[in-house]
């Protein structure tokens, strides 16, 4: 019986590294154009906020998220807010692939800010 159970655990520890599986995180690449540091929070609709951290000015930054977070049913959707001006702006809703990537980019008039899911390859 322990034999089995030592077998099944070195091949579910083989499996895991398999091409094709799917990934536990899911990347997202921010990129500021705003001259204002902007705090970046995720969301699960308009629920579950999350904070992902601090985009300087001008900067880009790489958050990573668990890929269980793009099970969300309503769509992800970024909360930026502007830390000079105090302001927030929503940007989505956005449904990742899975196994993708997001880009968020935050423009210079905030409203304008755009997200995109791709898959990676």
């Amino acid at each position: 019986m322990m034999r089995l159970l030592g077998v099944a655990v070195m091949l579910s520890g083989c499996a895991a590294l398999q091409p094709g599986t799917p990934l536990a995180t899911i990347p997202i690449s921010v990129h500021s154009h705003n001259r204002s540091d902007m705090d970046v929070y995720l969301l699960c609709g308009d629920r579950d906020a999350e904070w992902l951290g601090l985009v300087g000015q001008e900067e880009t930054q790489v958050f990573e998220i668990a890929a269980e977070r793009a099970r969300c049913v309503s769509g992800l959707n970024f909360f930026v807010v502007s830390r000079s001006h105090n302001r927030g702006y929503w940007v989505g809703p956005l449904r990742p692939a899975p196994g993708g990537e997001i880009a968020l980019s935050i423009e210079k008039y905030a409203p304008a800010s755009t997200a995109a899911s791709s898959l990676s390859y």
